[in-house]
């Protein structure tokens, strides 16, 4: 099994807006996605932004995602290189082979390539897909265009089981049966976040959170994210208890390493493809 990190992107805020306490020095970050490949199958774990992104946010009803990625994130994006489409071929792989895509949450950053993905499986949470089909979905950072093509992606709604219990958490759903795809209920930055719990064969743990932390010092510190990013993001209350229960967990498992979909870290603590891990 081998780990590669791609960034579909990149984009910088002032650190303090991300992590309460933090200074207000501007801190670039990837926008990441995750490709597992096992057995010669391909996995995602979110797709970043797709290559259709600007369109995509020049209706009225997005302008609030368009304003928060042009003045706040400050994304740079490169649709000729930078999508997943894109960067798949050139790393040696076949976009057709990508059986499943793990969607941690729907919002833009994370579903925007769904759609070059016709032949995948995407793995959504109930509630994940609940709140992104709602009425006033736009309220939020979804662009409905992206995952709600009236049948033509192949949507499994899953939900964590009681009766798993996975590391401190009370529920999860084993995407494959054998352990190593663990799904974990994340909430609070969207109401159905889900992060991904990977085992490798040689026993090393990955969480992947999607956005429940945004840096690694949310985790290190016990730190939430602002007041503010709250307010912009509109995140749950939620949100906070999951990182005082994240960082918990990363005091009581230290060799469990947590990545977030905009680790600031990345490349530097982990490389980006082509280079992989697979011990």
């Amino acid at each position: 099994m081998k780990v590669f990190f791609l960034a579909t992107g990149f984009a910088s805020v002032p650190m303090g807006l991300f992590v309460r306490g933090a200074s207000w020095r501007r801190i670039e970050f990837p926008i990441l996605s995750i490709l597992i490949e096992r057995d010669g199958e391909l996995i995602l774990f979110d797709t970043g932004i797709g290559a259709r992104i600007h369109d995509e946010m020049k209706p009225l009803r997005y302008r609030g995602n368009w304003f928060f990625n042009t003045f706040i994130m400050r994304t740079r994006f490169n649709p000729l290189h930078d999508p997943l489409i894109r960067q798949l071929p050139s790393l040696g792989f076949d976009p057709k082979k990508v059986s499943h895509v793990i969607v941690s949450h729907l919002h833009w950053d994370h579903a925007g390539g769904m759609r070059d993905f016709p032949h995948a499986r995407f793995i959504v949470s109930k509630e994940e897909w609940r709140a992104a089909t709602s009425p006033f979905y736009f309220m939020h950072a979804y662009i409905r265009e992206q995952y709600d093509r009236g049948g033509e992606l192949l949507i499994q709604q899953v939900s964590t089981e009681p009766n798993r219990p996975c590391l401190i958490f009370p529920s999860s759903h084993d995407l494959f049966g054998d352990g190593m795809f663990m799904l974990v209920d994340l909430p609070g930055h969207t109401k159905g976040m889900m992060g991904l719990i990977l085992t490798l064969p040689s026993g090393r743990r990955f969480l992947f959170g999607g956005d429940s932390f945004y840096f690694p010092e949310n985790l290190e510190w016990g730190a939430p994210k602002s007041r503010l990013m709250k307010v912009l993001a509109q995140e749950y209350p939620e949100a906070d208890a999951t990182i005082v229960n994240l960082h918990r967990l990363s005091q009581v498992e230290p060799t469990l390493e947590m990545v977030g979909s905009h680790d600031h870290r990345i490349p530097g603590k982990y490389q980006l493809a082509p280079v992989y891990y697979d011990s």
